[in-house]
């Protein structure tokens, strides 16, 4: 059902949209490949998928389905990326279900804006409550109280600890004033993944930190103690410092990091923070893969790459832009430049610059989070510049 107002139509949101959106909500966790779901994973996809599918069909039918102009070129380079990543024509490649995430990536561009910050909405809600377990959990730990949990053995070495509504990560404990902690990555496999989720909430609802939901996310963020996650939030400090002209923030922000670092124990720092910070790129990878990535571009398929499964044969790993070129080759990169390029082409300088920003960050640092539902689905809802409170008030 439509509303006319002063020549403008706004679509009204239905319980079918509604449940599509929420339907899209979790698809974007489940393509973070939660912990506690253990071994359900692809199941839930499978199901979710199918709902999806089945409700598209329905507003298809309904003539509900059209591509804005707006976004035929995102759709025809989503397109090919999706071709390009699932067709196995490299040596090493393979096909993989989770190359879905593209095609319903590719889908979700037929649906109306009302419908996809809607489904935002439920994400942004999500997050919100596994980060409330996720704070409850640590709290509990702190006091030393035995909770109900079964550990789950970790393919790259370590375990979990999953308490059902929250996972802790061995290797991950640190000490504040006697209190035993640890780094949170609530229901996801690191800090550094559920530091990304918190982040992409942040940067999308503008004003959100002035809320007790966003405090709470931004409180979580800090508490992962991710590198990555911290370097994602100084993006967010120089759109409000130097785009928004909030040179207070400034001062406050330079008057929490000297009380930071006068209260935490350097041990703490140094252990998950300046190390880190210190090193380069090449101090974070190994040797093997130093010489594997150089032979590569010495030998290899530079264009295309060698394959999805081209690290995993040689038991190679890496997470940032080498491991991506490396897979998918220096055409590969050229795609999802034209990607960005395509969903921010005429938008805003502030979803521009937190856009690219992210994105920039994310290649470098977790090139293999680029393909996630997640991620893409950000990347779309961030050009719709969503104030925190309006966007409450309208759906």
């Amino acid at each position: 059902m439509e509303n006319k107002s002063k020549g403008k139509t706004f679509q009204k949101i239905s319980l079918d949209d509604k449940i599509l959106a929420f339907i899209i909500a979790f698809l974007a966790i489940l393509s973070c490949s939660p912990v506690v779901f253990l071994g359900f994973n692809s199941m839930l996809i499978l199901l979710f998928s199918g709902g999806y599918f089945l409700l598209l069909s329905k507003f298809f039918v309904r003539g509900r389905i059209f591509l804005k102009k707006a976004y035929l070129g995102v759709f025809l380079i989503s397109i090919i990326l999706f071709l390009y990543i699932a067709i196995p024509f490299r040596e090493y490649d393979r096909f993989s279900p989770s190359v879905i995430w593209f095609f319903i990536f590719s889908t979700v561009l037929f649906l109306s804006k009302d419908l996809l910050i809607k489904g935002f909405e439920y994400f942004s809600n999500i997050i919100y409550y596994i980060c409330i377990m996720a704070l409850i959990v640590l709290v509990l730990n702190a006091f030393n109280t035995s909770l109900p949990n079964i550990v789950i053995p970790r393919e790259v070495g370590g375990t979990f600890t999953s308490y059902y509504i929250s996972v802790r990560l061995s290797g991950q404990d640190y000490s504040v004033f006697g209190v035993n902690l640890y780094r949170l990555n609530g229901i996801f496999a690191e800090p550094g993944h559920f530091g990304l989720l918190l982040s992409m909430v942040l940067f999308v609802y503008n004003g959100i930190v002035k809320t007790v939901k966003g405090k709470i996310i931004l409180f979580t963020c800090l508490l992962t103690l991710s590198f990555g996650t911290f370097i994602l939030l100084f993006g967010l400090l120089i759109k409000n410092i130097i785009i928004e002209k909030k040179i207070y923030l400034a001062v406050l922000v330079v008057f929490i990091v000297v009380l930071a670092l006068s209260l935490i124990p350097v041990e703490v720092l140094e252990r998950f923070f300046f190390d880190k910070a210190d090193g380069t790129l090449e101090e974070r990878t190994s040797n093997y893969f130093v010489n594997f990535y150089n032979s590569f571009l010495q030998q290899g398929s530079i264009l295309f790459g060698e394959g999805r499964d081209i690290l995993d044969v040689n038991n190679v790993r890496n997470s940032d832009y080498r491991g991506f070129i490396v897979r998918y080759g220096f055409l590969g990169m050229l795609f999802y430049l034209l990607l960005m390029l395509s969903i921010y082409w005429k938008k805003s300088k502030t979803a521009q610059f937190l856009g690219f920003f992210y994105f920039i960050v994310v290649f470098m640092h977790r090139s293999w989070f680029v393909d996630y539902f997640a991620f893409l689905f950000f990347l779309l809802i961030l050009t719709h510049n969503l104030s925190y409170e309006k966007s409450k008030t309208s759906h």
